[in-house]
């Protein structure tokens, strides 16, 4: 065991001697984007690129930057100052990666004695600089408590990290206003990261700013290094690892759906909802209780074509409270009651306590919710055909829904291996899905889109095309549909059986 520690500290000196003699931050020559990276002064920066797109290195380079107190592109603190990186684990990253490059930046001169084993603490994975100036490595597979601790004056993440880190290390810099910055390649999809940093920091005069760089900008890459690196790669790993794009792993589910074409530019008023009051009109729903509840009103022409409208979109409400806000919003001008309820079939479970069923609170409530199919392949699959056929429009204020129809992915398999050796499953990831499951389950009561869309103008009665006068909207016969199944209004004897699952 001893022997096998000396050699994994001689194997790690001949890295550092390897680095400090073949450059020094004094030779280090920006590309354009890590020029722009360097510049930026917002609070948080996202510098995502294609591998070898010369994100780490400058990351690195501004870590030695504010470690030296000597900014050559903005003002910083004076020397000592403290700092933190933080990669994805000691071997792959720490050690392979953030040392070397520290060790091939790092002039001798700022280390204690021109020595990395005077400067460097392997035990606390500390490095200390001549001038007093200290960043600590960390990797992501420590446990949460290590991040904790006293104040930072930057942060930088190297890869991207798991949102409990970013948080904890987001705390240490609140004393100092410091910075924090990750430099990564997004090969994991669209995480967090997407929603909570990438998106907001491409909002002008936000508090973030995002550096995008494709591998082919590294001029210091060859373009046959890089083809032949790549070479096999499927087109969406493709996308990440060159041209740091963010992808969904495991293929989007609703891919017909593009917000340019499905969702109206302005949302309807009570003139616009008034032209469609006539239609056959639903409510559909998704329920949570920690997690979110999403209602959906929808209206559907006399063709089939749907538009949906309105959205309830909360959590950790009791039925009542959505119940109560869900008959007001069927009071608005231009509304009516629905003439169809769709519900989550997990609305039917009971309560263990009590005996009822969320379905059979609603019921009290009056909303007598029928039960989606909650085949989710299916559901899919006719989703995507009423958008493919340009059937479906959705309001604006339906915001939920239009980023989930960006966002709902299938599940993959949890390592890289198992996605290589198994068909894709068929199976939703089941993550901020709510409005998109209301929707799928007021499908399920839709026909079966067979017929090809007829011509615009072939058709009769209101449809999507008279109504919004988008000319590219084809409108057609969609197969049979009575309205007079759906019209009848709920009483006694007519609402939902707790016991048959019907309308009687």
């Amino acid at each position: 065991m001893v022997k096998k520690k000396q050699e994994s500290l001689a194997d790690l000196g001949n890295l550092l001697s390897s680095g400090i003699r073949s450059s020094s931050i004094y030779r280090y020559v920006p590309h354009d984007k890590q020029v722009i990276f360097h510049h930026a002064n917002t609070k948080g920066r996202l510098y995502i690129g294609g591998n070898r797109s010369g994100k780490t290195v400058g990351g690195i380079c501004e870590d030695i930057f504010r470690l030296r107190g000597n900014h050559p592109y903005q003002r910083v603190p004076n020397a000592p100052v403290r700092g933190r990186i933080v990669t994805v684990s000691y071997t792959e990253g720490i050690k392979l990666i953030i040392l070397p490059e520290l060790a091939r930046w790092l002039p001798p001169s700022d280390l204690i004695n021109g020595s990395w084993e005077d400067s460097y603490n392997k035990n606390d994975r500390l490095l200390t600089l001549s001038n007093g100036s200290t960043v600590e490595l960390m990797s992501y597979d420590q446990k949460l408590e290590k991040f904790a601790g006293t104040s930072r004056h930057f942060v930088h993440f190297d890869e991207e990290p798991p949102k409990d880190i970013f948080d904890e290390c987001k705390m240490r810099l609140m004393d100092t206003g410091g910075p924090w910055y990750i430099t990564m390649t997004p090969v994991e999809g669209m995480t967090w990261v997407y929603d909570d940093l990438f998106l907001p920091g491409l909002v002008p005069g936000g508090t973030i700013t995002v550096i995008i760089i494709d591998t082919a900008e590294n001029p210091h890459i060859s373009k046959e290094d890089m083809e032949e690196t790549l070479a096999g790669l499927d087109a969406n790993e493709r996308k990440a690892r060159k041209e740091g794009k963010f992808v969904q792993l495991g293929g989007l589910a609703f891919v017909k759906f593009n917000p340019d074409v499905h969702v109206l530019k302005d949302s309807f008023g009570d003139r616009e909802l008034e032209k469609i009051l006539g239609w056959t009109h639903y409510v559909s729903m998704d329920h949570g209780l920690h997690s979110h509840t999403a209602f959906l009103w929808h209206a559907v022409s006399p063709e089939g074509s749907v538009i949906t409208y309105d959205e309830l979109y909360d959590n950790e409400r009791i039925v009542d409270s959505y119940a109560a806000e869900i008959h007001e919003r069927n009071k608005f001008p231009g509304r009516r009651v629905p003439d169809m309820w769709v519900g989550d079939p997990a609305i039917e479970q009971r309560n263990a306590q009590t005996g009822d069923s969320i379905r059979t609170a609603y019921l009290k409530a009056g909303i007598p919710l029928l039960l989606g199919n909650n085949d989710q392949k299916i559901g899919v699959e006719k989703m995507n055909r009423y958008l493919e056929q340009g059937r479906w429009v959705i309001d604006p204020k339906c915001w939920n829904l239009v980023r989930q129809l960006q966002r709902v992915r299938w599940k993959i398999y949890d390592t890289p291996k198992k996605r290589r050796d198994n068909n894709p499953r068929e199976e939703l990831h089941k993550k901020d899905d709510h409005a998109t499951d209301a929707a799928r389950y007021f499908f399920s009561f839709m026909p079966d889109l067979h017929v090809p869309a007829l011509p615009v103008g072939q058709n009769n009665g209101m449809s999507l095309q008279t109504l919004i006068g988008a000319k590219t909207v084809p409108v057609g016969r969609v197969g049979y549909y009575d309205d007079n199944l759906v019209r009848e209004k709920p009483t006694e004897w007519n609402i939902i059986d707790e016991h048959l699952g019907g309308v009687w």
